[in-house]
């Protein structure tokens, strides 16, 4: 029987192999927790746009506040189609007075309950299954924080 030889020792192989296998865990480990750092830029990507908007959000609570006090001090003579207006004028600044306050308390909500510190010993999976679902409360806060203050911005533009 002919003798093989190997140009290099017989391990040489299972060591390449071993190698590989370990290169390509290190890789998909390091694939992993750059989709986990992806999904959190995503995330805070949401949080950032909205921040600046916090200081617009509470102008408009001034201004709709302002707006209020200015309705109630009118005197409630005249017509009763003038009161009726008047009445209604106020119900609309208390709903859009509403509609501010939920969106601050929405992301004040969202701020005190995201966690950062846990998410760092999270499961790769897990951590993402949590972005995920902080990408989907932060976009709920972002789409009524917008709308309130589109809403109050259009009501405020309007003479009174």
């Amino acid at each position: 029987m002919p003798q093989l030889h190997y140009p290099v020792s017989p391990t040489a192989g299972w060591r390449s192999l071993l190698t590989g296998l370990a290169l390509t865990s290190i890789l998909m480990a390091c694939s992993s927790s750059n989709a986990v750092e992806t999904a959190e830029k995503d995330v805070f990507a949401v949080h950032d746009e909205l921040m600046p908007k916090m200081d617009d959000l509470a102008k408009a609570r001034r201004a709709l506040q302002a707006r209020l006090t200015s309705l109630d001090s009118v005197a409630t003579t005249g017509s009763a189609a003038a009161t009726l207006r008047r009445d209604e004028e106020r119900d609309e600044v208390r709903r859009l007075l509403r509609n501010v306050s939920v969106a601050d308390s929405l992301m004040l909500d969202w701020m005190g309950q995201y966690k950062s510190d846990t998410l760092a010993t999270l499961p790769d999976e897990d951590a993402l299954r949590y972005l995920d679902a902080q990408k989907v409360k932060i976009t709920d806060v972002k789409t009524r924080l917008n709308a309130s203050l589109e809403q109050s911005r259009q009501y405020l533009a309007k003479p009174y």
